[in-house]
């Protein structure tokens, strides 16, 4: 939402700006400049795509896992990723998510284009794009933690899944990071008004 607005204030802004200058001065010589506050409407659309690209800890590199992620890190990345799938290029927020794959769901899941494939699925795409998300512990452990996390889809409708979010426990790059290791099919909650 907030989006929109700054997107609709970018487009409108010098126009009602101009507006509200020639009324408050009370100028008699009015003059409208058409091409002038076109082009600065133009360039502060480019100015706020810029900012919105940016926005929300925008990071052009996928985040890798590492041992300093706590679990609802983990799955805060993976949601944020897959809310802006498509930025910087098209499916990155679902190759976010797979870094995040533990390596034994790697091997029913994988490889990344199947990966892809299930995520596009009709379980998983209303997570594409979704507009919000809520996340709520279940349970925590050392080695396990368990969400439930609720989804507002692109096209207003709730979803709840439970996530589980594990360590790795087998030797190598990956031990003791926080990794997921399921996702629940979706639970259909109805749409939002």
């Amino acid at each position: 939402m907030t989006k929109k607005i700054i997107l609709l204030l970018s487009i409108l802004g010098p126009f009602v700006s101009y507006y509200l200058y020639i009324n408050f001065t009370k100028l008699n010589k009015k003059k409208y400049p058409i091409k002038t506050l076109s082009i600065i409407s133009i360039a502060l659309i480019f100015t706020s795509l810029g900012y919105l690209r940016f926005d929300e800890n925008y990071s052009p590199k996928l985040t890798k896992p590492n041992i300093n992620l706590k679990p609802f890190d983990v799955l805060s990345i993976q949601l944020n990723s897959l809310q802006r799938n498509n930025i910087p290029y098209k499916d990155a927020g679902i190759e976010q998510v797979w870094e995040f794959a533990h390596p034994n769901n790697k091997k029913i899941t994988g490889p990344l284009e199947k990966f892809k494939e299930m995520i596009y699925s009709k379980n998983y795409k209303m997570l594409i794009n979704h507009e919000n998300s809520e996340i709520t512990i279940l349970n925590e452990n050392s080695n396990k933690s368990v969400y439930k996390i609720f989804i507002l889809s692109s096209d207003k409708k709730k979803y709840s899944y439970i996530w589980h979010v594990e360590k790795v426990k087998q030797q190598g790059d990956l031990i003791d990071c926080w990794m997921t290791t399921m996702v629940s099919n979706p639970e259909y909650l109805g749409d939002v008004i």
